[in-house]
């Protein structure tokens, strides 16, 4: 699961398909920079912040969701009507 979110967080910084080589360094050392500082933070077990209560009721209704449409109580059209509605409720 961490590589699949590197690789989404990689995409949505990079922007575009093909940037040039300045602009692509510059991105990797970002990155670099970030995985240090997560790096020292973890071994001073200073842990992540917590999630939360707002963040944490997203996740369980879409984690609802994805088990009503694994054990196939609704369809894929209402699966993601409902995705929909998790994430956009509160956005004016």
């Amino acid at each position: 699961m961490l590589h699949l979110a590197f690789h989404s967080r990689f995409n949505r910084r990079v922007q575009i398909n093909h940037p040039n080589i300045w602009s692509f360094i510059k991105l990797l050392q970002g990155e670099e920079n970030r995985f240090h500082h997560t790096y020292v933070q973890f071994m001073a077990d200073l842990g992540t912040r917590s999630k939360q209560a707002k963040t944490i009721a997203i996740q369980r209704r879409m984690d609802k969701l994805g088990e009503r449409y694994c054990d196939g109580a609704i369809n894929a059209m209402e699966y993601l009507d409902g995705l929909s509605f998790v994430v956009a409720k509160g956005k004016k």
